[in-house]
């Protein structure tokens, strides 16, 4: 593919939109619908995965990371820093970063997965991240969010939501993490992680169980559909490694 023009500076990634966005997940209201609405209609019918869907789902998951509590705040601050990278790349390059799928044979392509960062300079004076190498890491993520909500919704009523989370973890995100990183998280888990009753309250959010319950199913079928796509991309392009 050809690489759209561009014709703006990189904005700074680095900076105050990074702030803007923190302080708008701590007045928006978390809805559930919305990350459903938005991991569906980022599966295509021919399976492309529209990335401005997969930012917007995240987009509203931050929100609900942030209701957590301001322990959570260094989580908001990683996520909201690669949505603004894969952002910044959509709005310099909507063409090649329209789906994940253009994103990766475009990046594969012209060798930008070779190296960390691209030639762009932010107006901060560091280079943009690749958006490959970001994406690996939301998509390992994804991987956890998709079990965690799938046990919790399994769990009865007087399971544990931080063993749940550890079990969620252990099976996915720490599978790439050293072990000084998975004991610091598996306390942080143990420590702040809010018990089962308050997490479903936020989930529920003026919903009805019901609901609610049809719309998780919906998203961790979403995810697995999402997850098992990006998967195959990373593998087929050798990708999953990236540093």
């Amino acid at each position: 593919m050809a690489s759209a023009p561009i014709t703006e500076n990189p904005v700074d990634t680095n900076s105050g939109p990074t702030e803007e966005n923190q302080a708008t997940y701590q007045i928006r209201q978390f809805d559930l619908k919305v990350v459903r609405d938005a991991f569906v209609n980022c599966i295509q019918p021919d399976q492309t995965l529209l990335l401005h869907e997969y930012v917007r789902a995240y987009d509203e998951l931050c929100i609900f990371v942030s209701s957590l509590g301001a322990i959570f705040d260094w989580a908001i601050k990683d996520l909201t820093h690669k949505l603004l990278i894969l952002r910044e790349h959509q709005r310099l390059d909507p063409l090649n970063y329209d789906s994940i799928q253009s994103m990766i044979a475009y990046e594969v392509k012209t060798d930008r997965i070779k190296t960390k960062d691209t030639t762009l300079i932010l107006s901060s004076g560091k280079p943009l991240p690749n958006g490959c190498r970001t994406l690996l890491r939301l998509h390992r993520a994804l991987a956890f969010i998709s079990s965690f909500l799938s046990q919790m919704r399994m769990a009865s009523d007087n399971e544990s939501s931080a063993a749940i989370a550890w079990n969620a973890y252990s099976s996915t995100l720490g599978h790439f993490h050293s072990w000084p990183v998975r004991h610091t998280i598996h306390a942080a888990i143990k420590l702040t992680v809010p018990d089962r009753q308050t997490l479903v309250d936020k989930l529920l959010n003026k919903r009805n169980p019901d609901e609610v319950e049809t719309i998780s199913l919906d998203i961790i079928k979403a995810c697995n559909v999402i997850e098992t796509t990006t998967q195959e991309l990373f593998q087929k392009h050798h990708l999953t490694r990236l540093p």
